[in-house]
């Protein structure tokens, strides 16, 4: 798992481990609890799957993975940045093609996130260095994008990483990703606004908990990227 499942993980986690510890609070909505029994059985079987999965990326590069790791972020950033200037533009198409969601960029194998990467960069582009400034994303952090980007593209992909990439661990972790994340959206967060006022305490415990705090490697700074 890459840093970010491994925070969002956590986050599930300790839910379930807060509303466990509330059986009382539990009972009063009994479609949460239900909710609550199957994301404890995800997490179990990420925690699990998270194993095995390291065991087999044993020989792998670690040089590699943090290099995919920045570039999912560089990805989320740009993407974001010229997002905002297409709302501001009113340009619909250009919404579209750069409309990536953190999670789902988080889970993309490689041949998907290069793609991601190639498109947000080319849209990015396009736009003067000025105006993507006004929207946070510098012209050294766009030549650290590119720098990511063709180092990753340029990382041929050995018959081992292959069959990594294909393996049952990694399909099975990313389709359990996504079946928490709509049990939490769709089930757990819209229930839980109940417990506003039937219990205020447990409500904020379940925000907290809620709250994925993932915390990424510091770009480089400009001198870091001259040296």
């Amino acid at each position: 798992m890459n840093s970010f499942q491994i925070s969002t993980l956590s986050s599930y986690k300790l839910i379930v481990t807060e509303s466990k510890n509330s059986p009382a609070t539990l009972s009063l909505i009994p479609s949460y609890a239900k909710a609550i029994t199957r994301m404890a059985e995800i997490t179990t079987e990420l925690d699990s799957l998270s194993v095995q999965q390291s065991k087999d990326l044993t020989g792998i590069t670690l040089d590699k993975h943090t290099v995919m790791e920045e570039l999912a972020d560089y990805v989320i950033d740009v993407a974001g940045a010229v997002h905002s200037h297409a709302i501001a533009k009113g340009d619909k198409t250009l919404q579209a093609k750069v409309n990536y969601k953190t999670h789902k960029v988080h889970i993309m194998n490689q041949s998907d996130l290069l793609n991601a990467a190639g498109i947000v960069l080319e849209e990015a582009s396009k736009i003067p260095d000025e105006t993507l400034a006004n929207e946070g994303i510098t012209t050294g952090e766009m030549t650290q994008f590119a720098d990511a980007y063709n180092q990753f593209r340029g990382t041929t992909n050995g018959k081992r990483e292959a069959v990594i990439e294909r393996s049952s661990y990694t399909d099975r972790i990313a389709e359990l990703f996504a079946e928490a994340a709509d049990l939490k959206k769709n089930t757990l967060d819209r229930l839980a606004t109940q417990f506003q006022r039937k219990s205020p305490e447990f409500y904020q415990r379940y925000r907290a908990a809620a709250t994925v705090i993932h915390k990424r490697a510091a770009k480089k700074t400009t001198e870091e990227v001259q040296a």
